[in-house]
């Protein structure tokens, strides 16, 4: 008897669960706010820039109406989406007047020396691009949703830039006694010297990010089976986005001593850049 009263529940779970309404949910969606790559400088500091993000969805929804505890009629549901999409983040790193250091370097004539560089004027700009890859639950209740879940971040492009910096090199020979320092007081024809108006570019190595994704907002009915969303959203990367890192500010290269290039900070001053976006969203949807 037991086991034949089980089983007419589980059916009748199973046939409501088969009778609930289905909905395939289709839609686009457009959003912007701050979008930055976020992490600490060991030197100088750092400020968040604008970005935003584009793409497609798709949500899986169940659910129907049901009565509160003041009799009023409730219409809700749950889903599950996922889609693809563009997101773009910058940030802005800024040196002056500081000090970078690079030891056990080798000149020509094979002697040791510490590359002592001080920074003025230095910009940085970063940006990046993803590719968006959502994993989220979903959960509406009349007008209201709220959406939670994962975020997969895949590098499409990661870009540096600095213009204008000016750079004093100095050599410190700690083998010869008390040292000896070669500054720009001396001629720069070994890389030592005063270098204005030096710029630097290149590509910013980057990683899959994994983010925690959030978005709650209002959903209204435009049409038969047509909505809109508006809401806002935060996504916060929980990994390092930087796969490369430890690298020197400075690539001296004793054979080209005058010619030496900078690195991005991110790959050289940040031990971890995790990627941040808050903001406000909206999306068009179909229901199917």
């Amino acid at each position: 008897m037991k086991r034949f009263i089980i089983n007419i529940v589980l059916i009748c779970a199973a046939c409501s669960f088969y009778a609930a309404a289905q909905q395939h949910e289709f839609s686009v969606h457009g959003g912007g706010g701050l979008s930055t790559l976020n992490y600490k400088l060991s030197m100088g500091e750092r400020s968040g820039g604008g970005g935003g993000s584009f793409g497609v969805g798709y949500t899986y929804f169940r659910g129907g109406e049901r009565a509160s505890s003041t009799g009023t009629v409730l219409r809700d549901s749950w889903g599950i989406h996922t889609g693809v999409g563009l997101g773009f983040y910058s940030a802005t790193a800024r040196i002056d007047g500081e000090r970078s250091v690079i030891t056990g370097l080798v000149d020509n004539d094979t002697d040791l020396f510490d590359l002592h560089t001080i920074l003025s004027g230095y910009t940085e700009n970063q940006t990046a691009m993803l590719l968006h890859i959502p994993v989220m639950g979903v959960i509406q209740i009349n007008q209201f949703y709220v959406k939670g879940g994962f975020k997969f971040g895949i590098p499409v492009s990661g870009k540096y830039q600095s213009k204008d910096a000016t750079l004093v090199n100095e050599f410190h020979y700690t083998e010869l006694g008390q040292g000896v320092v070669l500054s720009h007081n001396e001629e720069h024809f070994a890389g030592f010297g005063t270098f204005p108006n030096r710029s630097s570019e290149g590509n910013i190595d980057l990683g899959v990010s994994t983010m925690l994704s959030f978005e709650a907002g209002m959903k209204f009915r435009i049409a038969h089976n047509l909505s809109l969303y508006a809401g806002a959203y935060f996504d916060y990367g929980l990994n390092n986005a930087v796969k490369s890192g430890n690298q020197p500010l400075v690539n001296f290269d004793p054979a080209n001593p005058t010619g030496f290039t900078t690195n991005s900070v991110l790959t050289s001053l940040t031990e971890k850049v995790n990627t941040m976006s808050i903001g406000v969203k909206l999306r068009l949807a179909m229901i199917r």
